[in-house]
């Protein structure tokens, strides 16, 4: 009995492991590098009509809903209209899911949160990845060589970035 109620215990964490990714890996149950077909093709994906735009000369992701600006964007967004999404415990309004437009690879993640979590967020992400490259008064950086994440006062965008540049 006690040999069963122990290999449950040790199944339940390899689940629940397997459920959430490290941050470097992927977001949630979906792998960085798989094709956006397969991971979001349920009926309960819809596209968003914003866009993240990648500044060059400030060097950070903001997010565009102007269509002529949208165009330029090599990222189209998804979400689960079903999900109540968290991350690490703190309740998220939604997450997207950002594939690149030419691969079809899953690279990016855009979690929609209030004021109030961003201590939390930038806490929690602290411990995953370490001291981050960069703060100001109304953004949190992490430019690792493998990630990008950046938390703000709405948003935390987190790029994989071998999966392109940017």
């Amino acid at each position: 009995m006690k040999r069963l109620l122990l290999t449950c215990l040790i199944v339940l964490a390899a689940a629940t492991s397997a459920w959430s990714l490290d941050l470097r890996q992927g977001f949630g149950k979906y792998r960085y590098g798989e094709t956006c077909q397969k991971l979001f093709a349920a009926p309960s994906f819809a596209v968003e009509r914003a866009r993240p735009i990648w500044n060059a000369q400030l060097q950070m992701f903001g997010l565009a809903y102007d269509p002529d600006v949208v165009a330029k964007s090599p990222f189209v967004l998804r979400y689960d209209k079903d999900e109540k999404p968290n991350f690490d415990g703190v309740p998220l309004n939604r997450v997207y899911y950002g594939c690149d437009k030419n691969t079809d690879r899953f690279s990016l993640v855009v979690l929609v949160h209030d004021l109030l979590a961003v201590k939390q967020l930038v806490e929690k992400t602290t411990a995953a990845l370490g001291p981050p490259t960069n703060t100001t008064m109304i953004q949190t950086i992490w430019a690792l060589p493998d990630l990008y994440v950046q938390i703000d006062q709405v948003y935390m965008i987190i790029y994989d970035r071998r999966a392109g540049k940017i």
